[in-house]
């Protein structure tokens, strides 16, 4: 079915949620401009088609000019890049993971202190790594 472009700017309006007066006021132009080309006593001019497809990127041209298509573009999906609040919280994500594992091998290797006898009145307790080829003390607070 064709339409005028007086229709199309009616169905535009309808499709925006608008009333004439709020969609010439987002466009900067006068409400008596838009009521005279949805009326279809007038045609609209460059300077308000321009300004149309300027405030409203997603209407088609092809639709508003010729009544061709549909009357907003198709949207391609866009792979948005990482907002800094993600890469952050990914980033911590990340280093929690690398604790956790620290964590979990440092208590393996607890697991393999073998303590020392304590000499009285030393105040340390002293432990060593058994399993390892080189002697290494460690001492740690009692």
């Amino acid at each position: 079915m064709e339409t005028t472009i007086s229709q199309r700017f009616e169905a535009l309006i309808k499709a925006l949620k608008m009333n004439n007066n709020s969609f010439a006021n987002s466009i900067g132009k006068s409400p008596s401009n838009i009521k005279f080309v949805v009326d279809g006593s007038s045609k609209p001019g460059f300077d308000l088609l321009e300004q149309v497809l300027k405030t409203y990127p997603n209407v088609n041209s092809d639709w508003l000019l010729r009544g061709e298509g549909e009357m907003f573009k198709q949207t391609e999906k866009v792979v948005a890049e990482p907002t800094l609040w993600q890469t952050l919280k990914e980033n911590y994500e990340n280093r929690i993971e690398e604790l956790q594992y620290t964590i979990s091998i440092q208590k393996q290797l607890l697991g393999k202190f073998k303590p020392v006898p304590r000499r009285p009145g030393a105040g340390k307790v002293i432990y060593f790594f058994p399993d390892l080829l080189e002697e290494k003390i460690m001492a740690a607070e009692a």
